[in-house]
């Protein structure tokens, strides 16, 4: 039987197994990852799929901050087909943990030009059993000149649209054929990449489905069987039934929050973090008292303010100065003056029974709420995924949910 370790990517805590030592001295910011949640969001995108669709599950960026070591368990037991990460870093850190099945890295990761370095990450590919993804035909060259324990399995990226990273759609044949003419590696996979797939209007992500499935088409005949088309993020396994293909990559949707705030009542997802603290001062005040760097905020009446041991270290960038609401079990709270670095400071002047100690909620797992992952990417000018991504190190993720013990080992296999 293998067992998921913990690690530290900030410290991850079971809260139903919390032991002796580290484990007894919780940080001062904990982002509660409700595992319950993941397993709805992870069935509710199954549901908009076919039978047999597969489904990998994006994990980069440390799960997209919200801890590759609490959501890999899950999503491994829950049958998730497939893993995808950025780099051979976070390649490493997943099989660590035990993940067995396919990992896609999504980087051009053999894209160096140092001779060493090229080599040392390609051991770290065999080594680890990696799927890589070919974006252009100098990486398939380089390939074919070296010796290999068993073929490397690759996944030829096609550029549909977005313009990004992968081998122009017109150029894609030729890389294929030369793929398939190299021994030292496999073709596993074929994929693409939405670039408007959240909007309203589908025209330009319908366009790229058009793009991708001619030359899937055109090649059709010298695609080995078992190779996987995927081309699904999130928006379009919600919303576009004709680009799920073989296999779906659902990245932002698993984590409960949705691509655009027009698929609400196209799915039912669930938020799975909230970033709780605590009071660590309250103090009053005068009229005419700044408060924090730059004097940004004087108080107009005698004020009761509360400091945090949150700030831009954490994630809670500058930008949320005196331009975000938080929760307390009295009610919510604002915050005024300059974000620093490790703290930032509240007006509590209307919550008279709030003191030191007390929780503070500063992300709030009801998508609906003023302190919410979508509304506080509202006020920074962004998106979801930038604030869930950016939470710091010190931040202690920990396992909440009635399930959440159960993701600890996985099932025995031979």
């Amino acid at each position: 039987m293998r067992v998921w370790p913990t690690i530290f990517v900030g410290q991850v805590v079971d809260v139903y197994h919390a032991g002796e030592g580290r484990d007894a001295m919780r940080s001062d910011l904990l982002a509660q990852i409700n595992t319950d949640d993941l397993l709805h969001n992870y069935r509710a995108l199954r549901a908009c799929c076919r039978p047999g669709v597969k489904l990998c599950a994006p994990l980069k960026a440390d799960a997209y901050g919200h801890s590759m070591a609490i959501v890999a368990p899950v999503l491994y037991e829950a049958g998730a087909d497939m893993a995808a990460v950025a780099t051979l870093f976070e390649a490493i850190e997943l099989r660590d943990l035990g993940w067995d099945r396919p990992i896609l890295v999504l980087g051009n990761v053999l894209g160096v030009a140092d001779a060493a370095e090229r080599g040392e990450r390609l051991g770290v590919i065999e080594d680890h059993r990696l799927s890589i993804t070919i974006a252009d035909g100098g990486v398939v060259d380089y390939l074919s000149r070296q010796r290999l324990g068993a073929p490397i399995d690759v996944h030829l990226k096609v550029d549909t649209g977005m313009g990004r990273m992968g081998v122009v759609s017109e150029n894609a044949a030729e890389v294929l054929g030369q793929i398939l003419r190299t021994p030292q590696i496999r073709l596993a996979g074929v994929y693409s990449h939405f670039a408007t797939a959240d909007f309203e209007d589908v025209s330009v992500a319908e366009r790229q489905v058009r793009v991708f499935r001619k030359f899937l088409d055109e090649v059709r005949a010298e695609l080995p069987g078992h190779v996987i088309r995927h081309l699904a993020n999130s928006a379009a396994t919600i919303a576009l039934p004709g680009a799920h293909l073989d296999m779906v990559r659902p990245g932002l949707a698993l984590y409960g929050y949705y691509p655009s705030r027009h698929m609400r009542g196209q799915i039912d997802l669930r938020p799975i973090l909230r970033v709780v603290t605590h009071l660590t001062a309250v103090k009053d005040l005068p009229t005419g008292h700044g408060v924090g760097y730059g004097r940004t905020f004087v108080t107009s009446r005698p004020t009761r303010l509360g400091i945090i041991p949150a700030g831009y270290s954490d994630g809670f960038l500058r930008m949320l100065s005196n331009n975000m609401i938080v929760g307390t079990a009295l009610g919510d709270a604002p915050v005024v003056g300059r974000v620093s670095m490790d703290q930032l400071a509240l007006d509590l002047t209307e919550l008279s029974g709030v003191g030191v100690g007390d929780e503070v909620v500063l992300l709030d797992n009801n998508q609906d709420r003023p302190n919410g992952v979508e509304e506080a990417a509202r006020r920074l000018g962004t998106i979801s995924y930038e604030v869930t991504c950016l939470l710091g190190r010190r931040i202690d993720r920990v396992r909440v949910g009635k399930s959440c013990a159960g993701y600890r080992p996985l099932a025995a296999r031979s």
